[in-house]
C-alpha cells in the first residue's frame, strides 16, 4: 500500500470534514481482509506515534542545526594548528558549543549570547585575580630555596574560599534573575575549572597561560554556535511570533466552530447533565461520559488560553529584532491586542457550560440528589431542559450565521497579512462563475464591509429572538414595545409565580449573556479585518525594521529586572525546573512596612538602612539557594583542596561533577525524583551512545564525529519539544561529547600531552563508566542538597505559588472595580491619551491579567508533578489545591469579563441623538447604577487575605465570612421598577447589565467555595468556648464568642 490506511469516520481523520487521499476500496475481495487489517492497525500506530512525536520539517531541521556546532568544533581539532591553540581542552569547545544554544530565535539568542559573552569575561577577570591570590599565597608560605611542592594548604584555602563566594553568589544572582540562567551556568563552570586548578600553579606564567586558554576555548565555542545560529537556517524571532499568531487566529476558528457544535448540541440534549465527582474516579472514564461537543471545546480554550501566554512572552523579542521585512514591531503589538481583544468575550462564551452547572446547583438538579426531590425536582429539571431547547431551536440560524461569518473573518485576516498561502485557484472553465454570483469571499476587498453587515443583521436578530421568547412565556406584544421610552413588561408575566419569574429572569439574562459576547466576538473580528484591509502585506513595502532608541534602552534595562518566566522560554528554561513558573509580582507584594523602624529622615539613618538591606539580602531565599548550590559544590571541591585527595580529584575527573551540580541546581522549586530519575537515565543512554559513536564506525575519526552529529541533533528533540526537561537533555547530550570528545583529543594530541595535567588516559570503555559515575555523583549530590538542610519541595513551592495567584486576583479585581466605576461616572477619558486614567488603567490591568494566565498556567502544570514527590508524612491534598485552583480561575476570568461588558457603558452608541428613547433610558440607567455596588472593594480584601494565609501558612480569622451577591438588578428595582423592564431589553446597556450580573453572581459563588476550600487547608483561630457534657460524648460548640456583646459581658461578670 502506499500510503497510510485508517479507519474513518464521516467527516474524515483529521476530522474537517474531507476524506484523506488514501481509503479503503468496499470493492476490494473479502480474502485480503485479514492482511489488510493487520497492516491497517501497524500503519494505524505508526501514524499515532508519528504523530505524537510532532516531527516535522521545521523540527527536524532544527535538530540538525543544534548538531552542527559540536560536530564542527570536534573536526577543526583535527587541525594541527587547533591542536596546538587548545591542547588539552580542545573537547570543551565542543561542549561550550552546545551550551550556546543556537536553536534560540535570534533575538534571543544575541541577548543571551552577549550576556554569556560578559559572564565568561567577567569569570576571567575574577578568576585570574583568584589563580593569581592563590599563586601569591604559594610564594608567601613556602621556604625560600627550597624544592617545589606541588602541594600548598595556603594557595589551596585561598583558592576554595574565592570558590565557595563565587558560586553563592552567582546562583544568588540566577535565582532573582531567571533570565540569567545560561550565563549563570557558563560563570560556574568557567569558576569550578579555574578554581580546582588553581592549586596546581606556581608561577603567575603558569595562571595566565591557563586562563588564556580556558577563556579561548569558551570564546572558540560561542563563535561557533553564533555564526550556525545566525548564518545556518537562521530563525528569527518575528518568524516564531507569526507562526504563533497564525496558530492563535487558527485555535480561534476552531473554538468558533466548537461553539457552533455545541449550541446546536443543546437543541436536544440535557445541558444540565455533567459527571459528579462521586460518579467516577476515573479521568479517562469521566472524559468518555463527558459531551465531546464539551470535551473538544474545553481542549481549545485551554490551547488558546497557553498560545496567549506563549505570545505575550515572545512579543517583546519580536519588537526588538532588527530585520527587513513588513510588519513593524507596533503592528505586532496591533495585532496581540486585536486576538485579546477578541479572546476575552471568547472565553466568557466558553464558560457556558460552568453556568449551566450553577443553574443546576442552583437548582439541585444534581443527579445524585433527584431521589431526595421526589417528582418535582425531575418535572422542574425537565421543564428547564425543555425551554432551554427551545430557545437554541430559536437561535440556531442567528447563532450559525454570525460564527460563520466571523470564520471566514479570521481566515481574511490571515489571508491578508501572508500568514497562510491562499488556496489555489482552479483551473479555468471548471468554476461555475454563475453558480458562485455575488458572494463575498474571504480574501476579497468588500469583506469587512460584508462582515458588518452580519453583525448588525445578528444585532437586530436578538430583538427578534427575545419577541418570540417573550411570546413563549405566554406574553403579549405588539410592535411598539422595544420602541416606546416608558414601555413596561407584559401583565402576563409580571403576575406569573415568584419561582417561574425567577426562572424567566435567569433564562432572559443567559440569552443576552450569549448574544452580548458573540456579538462583542464579532465586532472585535471586524475591527481586526480593518486592520487587516489597511496593512495588507500583497500591497506593503517591505523596509528597514530596527527597535529604535526607547525600545533599545528599555531592552537593555529589562535584562537586570526582574521577570517572569516559563518554561516555554528558551532564555530561563535552564534555571526552572520542569514544572515551574516564575511570575514576578512586583514590589508591594513583597515589601512589608518595619514596625520596628520610621521612615529614615536624615542620611545617617538612610545610610543604616543601606546596611540593613544587605541584611535582608543575606536572609533572602535567593542567598539561600546561592548558599545551597555553594555548599553542594565544595562537597565535591573539597576533595581538590586536602592534600590526601587533590590527586584523586584530578585523576578521576571529579570537576565534572562539580559542573553538574552546577548545571541541574534550579532555585525556584525542589528537584523531585521524577526529574532525577530522568537525568540518570539520560547519562546512562548517553554513555550507551558514545560507545555506540566510536565503535559503530570502527574507531575511525571520520565516522566517530558524523555519528555526533546524529547523536546530538536527535539529542536536541527533547529541548526543542520538550524545553521544560531541557536540562535533562543538555546533560544527556553534554555527557556523550564529553566521552567521544575526549577521546578524539587524546588521539590527536597523543597520550604524553593529554595526561601532563595530571589525568590517567582510560579506554572508552572505562572512560564511559567513570564519567557515568561522575555525572550521576553530581547529580546525587545536587538532589541531597536540594532536601538539605530542610527541603524545598514541590508541595512548599505549590503552595507559595497558589498564595502569589491569589494576590493577582486581588490586584485584578481591584483593578477592574477601579476601571467600572470610571466608566459608570464617565471619567474613563480618552483611551488614546497615555495621561488618562483610562489608558493607565488598561495597561496595567492587561499586564496584571497575562501575569494570572500565566501563573496559572504553571500551576496546573506543577500540581500534576506533585505525585512525584518523596512521600513523608501524611499525603498532600492535591485535590483540594485543584479545586482552589480552578476557583482562582473561575474568579480570574469573570472579573475580565465584567471589566469587558462594563466597556458597554462607555460605548458611543449609547449617547446617539437619533434615539432619544435610547439615550435616555441610558442616561436613567447610568444614574441609578452609580448608586449601585457593582463590584466591591470587600472581595479585594478577602482575596488579598487569603493570598497571605496560603503563602505563610497562617490560619485565617474566625467568623470570616464571603461578601453577598449584591442582586444588582433587584437594587435598581427598587430605585425604579421600569428601568429593567422588558420594553428596554433590546438596549445596549440591558445586555451589558445582564453579563454584570451574572459575572458578579458567579465570582461570589466561587468566593464562597473558595473561602471554604482555603479554611480547610490552614484552618480557622478558635475563640469559641465548649460545653462539653459529662453525661453524653458529645461536644456542643457555641457559634458565639467568649465575650461578644457588652450585655453578654455582664452576664459572664
Amino acid at each position: 500500500m502506499t500510503g497510510a490506511i485508517t479507519n474513518r469516520s464521516e467527516t474524515g481523520g483529521d476530522g474537517s470534514g474531507r476524506v484523506n487521499e488514501h481509503t479503503i476500496s468496499t470493492d476490494e475481495p473479502t480474502g485480503g481482509n485479514e492482511i489488510d487489517n493487520k497492516e491497517m492497525q501497524k500503519e494505524s500506530k505508526v501514524s499515532k506515534l508519528w504523530g505524537k512525536l510532532g516531527l516535522d520539517l521545521g523540527t527536524v531541521l532544527m535538530m540538525m542545526k543544534a548538531g552542527i556546532p559540536p560536530t564542527i568544533a570536534l573536526a577543526m581539532y583535527q587541525a594541527d594548528a587547533v591542536a596546538t591553540t587548545y591542547s588539552t581542552l580542545g573537547y570543551l569547545v565542543a561542549i561550550i558549543s552546545i551550551l550556546g544554544f543556537c536553536i534560540m530565535p535570534r533575538a534571543k539568542f544575541i541577548q543571551t549570547m552577549a550576556l554569556n559573552v560578559m559572564g565568561t569575561c567577567i569569570g576571567a577577570a575574577v578568576g585570574m585575580l583568584m589563580v593569581w591570590s592563590g599563586v601569591q599565597a604559594r610564594l608567601q608560605t613556602s621556604s625560600i630555596g627550597g624544592p617545589p611542592q606541588r602541594y600548598n594548604s595556603s594557595q589551596s584555602a585561598v583558592c576554595a574560599t574565592w570558590l565557595f563566594f563565587q558560586i553563592w553568589l552567582v546562583n544568588s544572582i540566577k535565582a532573582k534573575f531567571p533570565q540569567l540562567a545560561f550565563p549563570a551556568i557558563l560563570y560556574c563552570i568557567f569558576v569550578n575549572v579555574a578554581a580546582t586548578y588553581g592549586p596546581e600553579f606556581q608561577t603567575t606564567a603558569q595562571a595566565e597561560v591557563f586562563i588564556q586558554r580556558l577563556i579561548e576555548s569558551f570564546l572558540t565555542g560561542f563563535a561557533l554556535a553564533t555564526g550556525v545560529s545566525l548564518f545556518i537556517l537562521p530563525l528569527t524571532c518575528r518568524k516564531v511570533v507569526t507562526k504563533e499568531i497564525t496558530g492563535y487566529v487558527t485555535a480561534l476558528r476552531g473554538a468558533l466552530q466548537a461553539h457552533n457544535k455545541y449550541f446546536e448540541s443543546l437543541e436536544t440534549t440535557d445541558m444540565f447533565d455533567k459527571v459528579s465527582p462521586s460518579e467516577s474516579k476515573d479521568k479517562k472514564k469521566k472524559e468518555e461520559l463527558k459531551s465531546p461537543e464539551v470535551v473538544t471545546l474545553k481542549k481549545l480554550m485551554a490551547t488558546i488560553t497557553a498560545l496567549h501566554g506563549k505570545l505575550h512572552g515572545d512579543l517583546p523579542f519580536a519588537k526588538r529584532e532588527i530585520a527587513y521585512g513588513k510588519l513593524t514591531p507596533d503592528d505586532f503589538e496591533s495585532i496581540f491586542k486585536h486576538l485579546r481583544e477578541i479572546m476575552m468575550p471568547l472565553m466568557g462564551l466558553g464558560s457556558l457550560m460552568d453556568l449551566f452547572e450553577r443553574l443546576a446547583e442552583i437548582h439541585q438538579f444534581d443527579t445524585d440528589n433527584q431521589d431526595a426531590h421526589g417528582t418535582e425536582a425531575n418535572s422542574s429539571r425537565n421543564k428547564a431542559v425543555n425551554d432551554w431547547n427551545d430557545i437554541m431551536k430559536l437561535t440556531h440560524e442567528p447563532f450559525a450565521t454570525i460564527i460563520e461569518a466571523m470564520d471566514g473573518g479570521l481566515e481574511h485576516v490571515l489571508l491578508r497579512l501572508q500568514f497562510v498561502k491562499p488556496a489555489k485557484k482552479q483551473k479555468a472553465g471548471t468554476s461555475d462563475t454563475e453558480a458562485k454570483g455575488d458572494i463575498i469571499q474571504p480574501g476579497d476587498k468588500g469583506f469587512a464591509a460584508y462582515l458588518e453587515t452580519q453583525a448588525d443583521a445578528f444585532y437586530q436578530s436578538k430583538a427578534t429572538t427575545l419577541r418570540q421568547w417573550i411570546e413563549s412565556k405566554g406574553g403579549k406584544m405588539d410592535g411598539t414595545m422595544f420602541h416606546e421610552p416608558n414601555g413596561s413588561s407584559p401583565a402576563e408575566l409580571d403576575l406569573a409565580p415568584i419561582k417561574t419569574r425567577q426562572r424567566n429572569h435567569r433564562q432572559l439574562y443567559m440569552v443576552l449573556y450569549i448574544f452580548f459576547l458573540l456579538h462583542s466576538i464579532s465586532r472585535a473580528i471586524l475591527d481586526f479585518v480593518r486592520f487587516a484591509d489597511e496593512h495588507d502585506q500583497a500591497i506593503a513595502k517591505n523596509k528597514f525594521i530596527h527597535p529604535g532608541k526607547r525600545r533599545f534602552v528599555k531592552w537593555v534595562a529589562s535584562v537586570f529586572r526582574s521577570q517572569d518566566s516559563n518554561e516555554n522560554d528558551e532564555t530561563t528554561s535552564a534555571s526552572l525546573e520542569s514544572n515551574n513558573t516564575v511570575v514576578h509580582l512586583g514590589d508591594a507584594f513583597k515589601t512589608r512596612k518595619d514596625p520596628e523602624h520610621s521612615p529614615p529622615e536624615n542620611a545617617w539613618e538612610k545610610f543604616g538602612n543601606l546596611i540593613r538591606a544587605t541584611s535582608r539580602f543575606l536572609r533572602s531565599p535567593e542567598s539561600a539557594f546561592g548558599f545551597r548550590c555553594a555548599c553542594a559544590t565544595m562537597s565535591i571541591a573539597i576533595t581538590a583542596f586536602l592534600h590526601d585527595t587533590q590527586q584523586f580529584f584530578l585523576e578521576q575527573r571529579l570537576v565534572w561533577a562539580m559542573i553538574m551540580v552546577a548545571i541541574s541546581m534550579t532555585p525556584t522549586a525542589g528537584q523531585s525524583v521524577f526529574t532525577f530519575m530522568l537525568r540518570i537515565i539520560g547519562t546512562i543512554v548517553a554513555m550507551v551512545v558514545a560507545l555506540l559513536i566510536w565503535y559503530i564506525p570502527a574507531e575511525n575519526t571520520a565516522g566517530s564525529i558524523v555519528l555526533v552529529w546524529v547523536f546530538v541533533s536527535l539529542g536536541f528533540y527533547i529541548p526543542l519539544k520538550r524545553i521544560d526537561l531541557v536540562i535533562v537533555g543538555l546533560i544527556s547530550v553534554v555527557t556523550a561529547t564529553l566521552i567521544v570528545g575526549y577521546e578524539l583529543e587524546v588521539r590527536k594530541i597523543g597520550e604524553a600531552l593529554a595526561t601532563s595535567n595530571g589525568q590517567p588516559y582510560y579506554k572508552i570503555y572505562i572512560l564511559g563508566p567513570y564519567r557515568l559515575a561522575t555525572v550521576v555523583g553530581g547529580l546525587a549530590v545536587a538532589f541531597f542538597w536540594t532536601f538539605f538542610p530542610y527541603p524545598i519541595t514541590e508541595h512548599s513551592a505549590l503552595r507559595q505559588k497558589l498564595g502569589g495567584a491569589l494576590y493577582l486576583s486581588a490586584n485584578f479585581y481591584s483593578i477592574m472595580h477601579e476601571t467600572v466605576m470610571a466608566r459608570i461616572r464617565g471619567d474613563e477619558g480618552n483611551l488614546a491619551d497615555p495621561t488618562s486614567p483610562g489608558y493607565k488603567l488598561a495597561k496595567v490591568q492587561n499586564k496584571v491579567l497575562a501575569k494570572q494566565m500565566l501563573t496559572l498556567q504553571g500551576l496546573r502544570t506543577h500540581s500534576t508533578m506533585v505525585g512525584w514527590e518523596f512521600p513523608l508524612g501524611g499525603k498532600f491534598p492535591k485535590k483540594e489545591y485543584d479545586a482552589i485552583i480552578q476557583y482562582v480561575a473561575n474568579i480570574t476570568n469573570y472579573t475580565a469579563l465584567l471589566g469587558y461588558a462594563s466597556s458597554s457603558f462607555t460605548h458611543p452608541s449609547l449617547n446617539q441623538e437619533n434615539d432619544p428613547s435610547s439615550a435616555q433610558w441610558f442616561h436613567d440607567f447610568q444614574k441609578i447604577v452609580t448608586s449601585a455596588n457593582i463590584t466591591s472593594h470587600e472581595i479585594t480584601s478577602l482575596l488579598a487575605l487569603l493570598s497571605s494565609s496560603i503563602t505563610n501558612g497562617q490560619p485565617l480569622p474566625p467568623y470570616l465570612v464571603a461578601p453577598q451577591s449584591y442582586q444588582i438588578s433587584r437594587r435598581l428595582e427598587e430605585v425604579d421598577r421600569e428601568i429593567l423592564s422588558l420594553a428596554h431589553v433590546a438596549e445596549p446597556g440591558y445586555a451589558a447589565l445582564a453579563v454584570i450580573q451574572i459575572s458578579t453572581r458567579c465570582i461570589n459563588m466561587d468566593l464562597a467555595k473558595l473561602l471554604k476550600a482555603v479554611k480547610g487547608l490552614v484552618g480557622e483561630l478558635d475563640f469559641s468556648f465548649h460545653i462539653v457534657s459529662t453525661q453524653v460524648d458529645s461536644e456542643t460548640t457555641s457559634t458565639d464568642t467568649l465575650v461578644s456583646t457588652p450585655s453578654h459581658r455582664n452576664k459572664q461578670d
